[in-house]
């Protein structure tokens, strides 16, 4: 099935403390004189239930990045405006939502949705209308895999994730075996395999897979299995919530191998919960580490000022605000097919670096970064690729 991944789902939101507070709107068509042409982002996202914050959060993120633009622009430039619409998390909401989005002739672009079936259900709506959709934080993998030509995400998939992490298990810790101790679910799986299918094409690398089912009542068997592999390391795929037990009942009969885990243990709470059998654990995610970039400092402050501070969320609802309104810019015009072209072809500078993206939508040369769980808190310790903006301790 596929998971609604509401943490780049929920780890992402633990990647900083957030406040609650009100999405403020944009500019509204009053704020611009009677010539100029507007162009308006649907902001699809869950702005009420339990989700409501990640929806808030990304929605602030995207009316910060369009009021900067509205206070430079020039008499000439396009004005901004951004209408946001509730799918309550819920994917039949967001199929009706995101044909609710759409009735605005203005609209440019829509930035969502959050969860992977939200989004899956309104992927067919933004087709047949060929509205360019920037998805900025949900990495399921088939959402780019319908050969629509207006679906752009800038988080790397779940796979990619997984493919990273087996490279570096490979390359930096030199491991032989791998105990690869997944959920069976959509978002544990498409990691685990990511990993596997690497180490598979390698050499050096062997490993097991461990399957934990979602409702599991005992991992008695789990950690039977992986104190059997022997691994030299133990790769955790999945939700930091439902693997956390399994962690902690593996370090507590003396398994002492290595860990890494995907982006499911991006998560305070997760990280706690483990508590000192995740010590030293290696996680992943696609959130660079703001505090070591000069070059996002001056979001950190605007966002602190108007909102709070910002969580993952809000600084990837700014950088796909960024991508749409410099799309735009790049070609004068908001037709639909030039901007979905644009998308497809051009560079586009963000406050976390440049992005491009590649012919299926996905994230050209997508970077994952490596935290440390050390002390109970995640330490930045590298990345994939080198990112010229982030400055080394």
């Amino acid at each position: 099935m596929i998971r609604r991944r509401q943490r780049m789902r929920r780890g992402l939101i633990a990647a900083a403390l957030v406040v609650m507070c009100g999405a403020a709107p944009a500019a509204s068509l009053a704020d611009f004189e009677p010539y100029t042409k507007v162009i308006t982002i649907s902001l699809v996202a869950p702005l009420s239930g339990d989700q409501r914050q990640l929806g808030i959060d990304l929605s602030n993120g995207v009316n910060l990045a369009v009021d900067e633009t509205n206070e430079a622009r020039s008499l000439t430039d396009f004005g901004w405006k951004v209408q946001t619409f509730d799918d309550q998390a819920d994917p039949g909401i967001a199929l009706q939502e995101a044909q609710f989005a759409l009735v605005d002739p203005t609209v440019g672009f829509v930035i969502g949705h959050v969860g992977a079936e939200e989004t899956s259900f309104a992927l067919q709506t933004y087709h047949q209308q060929e509205v360019p959709l920037i998805v900025p934080t949900q990495p399921y993998y088939a959402l780019t895999q319908h050969g629509y030509d207006n679906v752009f995400r800038l988080c790397p998939t779940d796979v990619d994730e997984g493919t990273e992490a087996a490279k570096y298990a490979e390359k930096t810790l030199k491991s032989k075996m791998v105990s690869v101790v997944y959920v069976k679910d959509q978002f544990g799986v498409d990691s685990a395999l990511g990993f596997q299918n690497y180490a598979a094409s390698g050499k050096t690398t062997k490993t097991d897979g461990v399957g934990v089912d979602v409702d599991m009542k005992s991992d008695k068997d789990i950690v039977a299995q992986v104190k059997a592999d022997a691994p030299d390391l133990i790769y955790f795929s999945g939700p930091g919530s439902k693997l956390q037990k399994v962690l902690t009942d593996i370090r507590a009969a003396g398994i002492t191998a290595p860990a890494m885990a995907n982006d499911g243990f991006y998560d305070a709470s997760s990280i706690k919960a483990a508590g000192t059998a995740a010590e030293g654990m290696l996680v992943t995610s696609c959130v660079p580490p703001l505090d070591l970039m000069p070059t996002a400092q001056p979001f950190v402050r605007h966002y602190q000022a108007q909102y709070g501070q910002p969580s993952a969320y809000s600084l990837f609802g700014y950088v796909a605000a960024q991508i749409a309104i410099a799309a735009a810019k790049q070609i004068h015009t908001a037709d639909h097919l030039q901007l979905d072209r644009q998308l497809s072809v051009g560079t586009f500078n963000t406050v976390i670096g440049q992005i491009s993206f590649q012919r299926n939508g996905d994230v050209f040369a997508p970077d994952v970064y490596f935290y440390k769980a050390t002390g109970g808190q995640l330490k930045y310790d590298s990345a994939s690729m080198p990112n010229p903006l982030v400055i080394s301790r």
